[in-house]
């Protein structure tokens, strides 16, 4: 991901909204540009991280603005395959015992420069030259790369113009997302990203996700956060009716900022995930394995009921429906902050919803801090009109479905 140095100098402002200088070539001329740092980088697979990246900033010669290759070269690093060269969990081990010798060899003398190492070499059973190699094999630089980027010189062209946008998300306050025919696979992004939001309706077969930005109130980690919020703008190029509406805090003054399809940031097809989280997947996973379609009437379906509460729109997870006309809702509970989390569980428990079953992670049931007024949050949680699982580590199909057949009812038309 792009950071905000590689956005910056190509951010402009106008009335008050900020506009990306996209990189284009109409005429062709970036693009051959573009499939020799690709040729290169398949060359250097094999070699260490630090040779990579040296053979990358090598082609400043090569481009007029060293500020756009510093970029294209960070989108080329983080499409490209790394993993720690043979033995580096020895690493550590090799320090100490080297350096343990060193001390024992204090003060140096001319010449024994290389004692330590042969004497480190017998204590650890390895080739001398072993220790030299694994002394710091554990260093990010030392990752060796065995897999360079397998993509055309037009989709990198569409990644890195992805990733400015992505940079300027990470000053964001508040995100708000408008779309229409395929809303949902905003809502499972969103989710799966984590992120913080509420839905609302915006006018026939359309809906507006309104998103807490890491520049947001409430957001601790901002820089975690602000990676996750990163995580959706790839998400948005699977759709064709989108638009985003994005307030960026610039020092003490906060800017607007709008994107919408267009050639310059689509990364080409993909598709979306289809669980939002590990958790999601054990459900619907152990509810085929041990429930399946038939076996006690009831079946599984994903997000396919909203339900308007206080002028929102709530997608449960999933909804179960038994053959006899019953049905009830779940809903999985287990990243958002106790702030947020009250705040939608009370808007929850003021809709009323009798056949919800809302599953959520121990971890969120913490109380206030010593001295601060108001309810905990398992007690907020205890005041709903339907029924509470929580869970530890991995949901448990049996607690859920026992819930599900105390609180469902006829279906609503």
């Amino acid at each position: 991901m792009l950071r905000r140095t590689h956005v910056a100098p190509f951010l402009s402002e106008r009335d008050g909204e900020l506009e990306v200088d996209f990189l284009k070539d109409p005429g062709n001329r970036i693009r051959p540009f573009l499939a020799r740092l690709l040729k290169l980088m398949r060359r250097l697979e094999g070699r260490p991280r630090t040779l990579v990246v040296e053979g990358l900033r090598r082609q400043e010669r090569r481009v007029r603005d060293a500020r756009r290759l510093d970029g294209i070269a960070r989108t080329l690093l983080s499409l490209a395959r790394f993993r720690p060269p043979e033995g580096a969990d020895r690493s550590p081990e090799v320090r100490r015992t080297l350096f343990r010798m060193r001390g024992a060899d204090w003060p140096p003398v001319p010449g024994d420069e290389r004692r330590p190492y042969e004497t480190a070499a017998l204590a650890l059973n390895l080739p001398a030259e072993e220790v030299d190699r694994l002394l710091y094999a554990d260093d990010p630089d030392a990752l060796v790369m065995v897999r360079a980027p397998r993509l055309s010189p037009a989709r990198l062209l569409r990644r890195y113009n992805l990733g400015l946008a992505q940079a300027v998300l990470l000053d964001a306050v508040e995100v708000r997302i408008e779309a229409g025919e395929g809303w949902r696979d905003i809502v499972r992004a969103v989710k799966l990203a984590r992120l913080m939001h509420t839905l609302e309706p915006a006018g026939d077969n359309r809906y507006r996700m309104v998103l807490t930005g890491p520049a947001g109130p409430f957001v601790v980690r901002k820089q975690r956060y602000g990676a996750r919020m990163a995580r959706l703008v790839p998400a948005l190029s699977w759709l064709r009716d989108w638009r985003l509406d994005a307030r960026i805090a610039q020092g003490d003054r906060t800017l607007s900022f709008r994107l919408q399809p267009s050639p310059a940031i689509t990364p080409g097809r993909g598709r979306p995930p289809r669980y939002d989280s590990r958790w999601e997947e054990d459900l619907a996973r152990d509810f085929h394995e041990k429930i399946g379609p038939v076996r006690d009437g009831w079946s599984l379906t994903r997000e396919d009921v909203p339900v308007a509460i206080a002028g929102e729109i709530f997608l449960p997870d999933f909804t179960l429906r038994h053959e006899d006309g019953r049905e009830a809702l779940v809903e999985l509970v287990g990243f958002w902050t106790p702030e947020y989390l009250e705040g939608k569980v009370r808007k929850l428990r003021a809709a009323g919803l009798d056949h919800l079953v809302l599953v959520i992670f121990r971890g969120l049931a913490t109380g206030r801090p010593e001295g601060e007024k108001g309810e905990s949050f398992e007690e907020i949680a205890g005041e709903l009109a339907g029924e509470i699982v929580w869970f530890t580590n991995k949901v448990r199909i049996g607690p859920v479905m026992e819930a599900v057949e105390r609180v469902a009812r006829p279906a609503r038309d």
